[in-house]
């Protein structure tokens, strides 16, 4: 489970761990390492020209340099023999590190499942809570008091005291209509989509038909898996949208560690949303017209359906491409010698679709570890937007925004000075996608 939620004053230090921090998508298997070239001097503008306008002799030299991708360096090659024997040996120590350090993550990892069977009756006690079956009790709802009250403290006085008399009178104003509305509402509806909301990251997601779909959701909760990954489970109430009770993804890390000592990401599994109707799948949009036969004139309606951008879409992630299948595309690349202008263009489609499926996969890893790592462990915070004043980097962002607004307003000022004064001087001058994996249902 992560630690405490930055601060917009300073980041408050935590220790990481395989789970909140594993190495990203860049540093798997989707990302070569980038060769290590010396600096070129610049060469004939004459001889450069020629082989810019020799398709064939370029596509050779390329295929040249795309061989040298993760060579060593020959620089320890180089080096006096009893220089190169502590280099190895350095290796060998290093080799004992890792050894540790693998052991060392695996406990930290059994460490994070021990404390989260601890906060595991919290969260449950927390979702009876949001959906009426309990009520909190009285020394809950006091500490809560004060711990807004210390909150406040920390705001400005005047502001705050314009607070509290707005309160008051909107207090006296609504206090009949409030109780009766209390007496008939039950839990806090609507509270994951309004926590939801506040998180940017994964607000950006939500269209207005998502959100009516996530109205009736009363719990998100995640659990590690036996081997490196954890699952997220949604939970629903019953629904005319979707018939499935509990929606899950589950990231999976690799068995190793990466390079920088810390599990790294591999893939995810979604599941199947099994929707009611067409009408009420909010992943697709349908498209009627009618179309009329020539002969007989009888006319029939005609149903496109055509993949929307969804929330939803989130429980059918993208699929890595297999590590053996690109190894053996890349062998035969290596293998030929000569390449047509149109496989190249077909090379250029490829190494675009690869990009976006890697910016796909890490996407969709993120979000991940934004309902992991962020929403469910301080749920509360994010419905009732006090995380949002600690979420890393967003303040700050936003107020370099509106300082570039600014400025940029500030220029906009004096080009149009600018141009009054030239028009003053003028004037006085002259006047379907396919199903995911079925989903695991609890």
């Amino acid at each position: 489970m992560s630690g405490p939620i930055k601060s917009k004053h300073g980041d408050i230090s935590k220790a990481p761990t395989p789970q909140n921090t594993p190495s990203s998508v860049t540093n798997s298997y989707l990302r070569s390492q980038p060769p290590t070239v010396p600096s070129i001097e610049e060469e004939d503008p004459e001889l450069l020209r020629q082989i810019a306008n020799n398709p064939h002799l370029l596509s050779m030299i390329q295929g040249k340099l795309s061989a040298l991708v993760g060579k060593q360096s020959s620089y320890v090659s180089t080096l006096p023999k009893a220089t190169k024997d502590r280099v190895y040996g350095l290796k060998a120590i290093q080799l004992k590190q890792r050894k540790v350090e693998e052991e060392f993550q695996k406990d930290l990892l059994e460490l994070e499942k021990k404390y989260a069977k601890k906060y595991e009756p919290l969260f449950v006690r927390r979702k009876n809570i949001i959906v009426g079956d309990v009520e909190p009790t009285a020394e809950e709802i006091e500490e809560g008091y004060a711990l807004e009250e210390e909150d406040d403290d920390e705001d400005d006085e005047e502001e705050k005291i314009k607070e509290i008399n707005d309160d008051k009178e909107k207090a006296d104003k609504e206090d009949d209509d409030e109780e009766e509305a209390e007496s008939n509402e039950k839990g806090i509806p609507g509270f994951w989509l309004t926590a939801i909301e506040n998180l940017t990251s994964i607000s950006e997601t939500i269209t207005e038909r998502d959100s009516e779909v996530l109205l009736h959701l009363i719990d998100i909760r995640s659990e590690y898996l036996e081997t490196p990954g954890f699952e997220l489970i949604f939970e629903f109430e019953e629904n005319e949208y979707f018939s499935n009770q509990f929606l899950t993804k589950t990231y999976h890390y690799q068995g190793g560690l990466g390079y920088s000592g810390e599990f790294v990401y591999d893939h995810a599994d979604g599941c199947e949303i099994n929707w009611k109707s067409k009408e009420n799948n909010v992943t697709i949009n349908i498209e009627r017209r009618k179309q009329r036969n020539k002969n007989t004139k009888q006319t029939r309606t005609i149903e496109k359906l055509t993949p929307t951008e969804s929330f939803f879409n989130f429980f059918d992630p993208p699929k890595p491409p297999k590590k053996a299948e690109d190894e053996d595309d890349e062998d035969e690349e290596h293998d030929e010698k000569h390449i047509k202008d149109d496989e190249d263009d077909e090379d250029e489609e490829d190494e675009d679709a690869e990009e976006e499926l890697e910016a796909r996969l890490e996407l969709d890893y993120q979000l991940g570890e934004e309902f992991k790592d962020r929403l469910i462990p301080r749920a509360i915070d994010w419905f009732t937007g006090d995380a949002v004043d600690y979420y890393p980097g967003e303040e700050e962002e936003f107020d370099e925004d509106d300082e570039e607004e600014d400025d940029d307003e500030d220029d906009d000022d004096e080009d149009d000075e600018d141009d009054e004064e030239d028009d003053d001087d003028e004037d006085d001058g002259q006047g379907q996608k396919d199903p995911p994996p079925e989903c695991k249902q609890q």
